[in-house]
């Protein structure tokens, strides 16, 4: 079996079925063991809330026997559409748009940025209609300032990879240059950030910090909002600049997490190139060694053959004699004679 140059050049130049494959399953068994922590971890607090909204309820129609069942349901169904504002409402505190200025505005950054919280969607056909062709042009304007932004922080990435603190040691060095970038990148956009949330939002410090990853990965539940219209801060002027810092924090953020995550992903496909390269090398080395053998063996039969052939060539084959032949016959002759004359006997 002989694999061309031709024949290895179109397998260089294919898809990659089995990294594919590989990739694939790895990738669906990390979806299943995520399904099934969540499921682990999330699964029986939510029984239990459901349990006791169910008791809260329960007991608000047996307190309030003259409210019916089918308008308490509708009653519900309109709360559910905005709880924020129903809640203002029964407050009775001021009701203020979020479809003012600067609460538009940080709709279509979730627009254009891709992290949709879900806060915020327009309710109107003429909304809507607008929300798809500004999303058309604004997403790949976007993606545009991102790359740039993360060509930005690229270069400001190499010139801290290139430091010199330990001189001695390169590898050394180069780990605790990575290690410099990671901790700076961390506390400006994670660390920092979530520290600001705490005091302005009055969240915990970790949802600060899971806000922070939601956020800058794109994911955007929407369970926490930071910098919308009715945020903490009162002062007009102090919330417009809170505003500002807040979305001049998600496109750095943006850049920076992209950055991290096309460097795991390298890291990850160089990894699969080298198993990948390194089962190749060795399934063509084994044919490599399978085609020496069966030459060397083909060899070895074909310099037999030839001996026994040249062996055959000249060894002498020498014609029967006339005289031995006569022989035989009156040999033989003379026992049928014999044989004969017994039987006449």
């Amino acid at each position: 079996m002989v694999i061309s140059d031709t024949e290895r050049n179109v397998e260089d130049e294919g898809p990659g079925w089995k990294r594919i494959t590989l990739l694939l399953v790895v990738a669906v068994s990390y979806l299943c063991i995520g399904a099934a922590v969540f499921q682990k971890i999330e699964g029986q607090p939510e029984i239990d809330r459901r349990h006791d909204l169910g008791a809260v309820i329960h007991k608000f129609l047996g307190n309030n026997t003259c409210v019916d069942i089918t308008e308490m349901e509708n009653f519900m169904s309109k709360i559910a559409l905005d709880s924020d504002f129903a809640l203002r409402t029964l407050r009775n505190e001021t009701i203020s748009t979020k479809w003012d200025f600067s609460g538009s505005f940080s709709f279509v950054i979730t627009v254009v940025s891709t992290i949709g919280y879900g806060n915020m969607a327009p309710r109107t056909k003429e909304g809507r209609l607008a929300l798809v062709i500004y999303a058309l042009f604004g997403i790949p304007l976007t993606m545009v300032v991102l790359s740039y932004m993360g060509q930005l922080l690229t270069r400001l990435s190499t010139k801290v990879n290139r430091l010199k603190l330990c001189s001695r040691k390169p590898v050394l060095n180069k780990v605790l240059n990575m290690v410099l970038i990671v901790c700076l990148g961390l506390t400006m956009l994670f660390l920092v950030p979530a520290f600001i949330f705490q005091q302005v939002e009055k969240w915990h410090y970790l949802d600060g910090l899971y806000y922070c990853f939601v956020t800058l990965s794109t994911i955007g539940f929407g369970d926490y909002v930071a910098a919308i219209s009715e945020n903490r801060l009162s002062d007009k002027g102090a919330g417009d600049v809170y505003r500002i810092v807040t979305f001049a924090w998600i496109l750095f953020g943006l850049a920076y997490v992209s950055l991290i995550i096309s460097y795991i992903t390298n890291v990850f496909v160089k990894r699969t190139e080298q198993v990948e390269k390194f089962t190749k090398d060795a399934l063509e080395g084994e044919i490599d060694r399978l085609q020496h053998e069966l030459k060397k063996t083909k060899n070895t039969m074909y310099q037999k053959a030839s001996s026994v052939k040249t062996n055959v060539k000249n060894k002498s084959w020498g014609k029967p004699q006339a005289d031995a032949i006569n022989e035989s016959q009156n040999k033989t002759g003379v026992q049928l004679l014999s044989v004969s004359n017994f039987r006449t006997v």
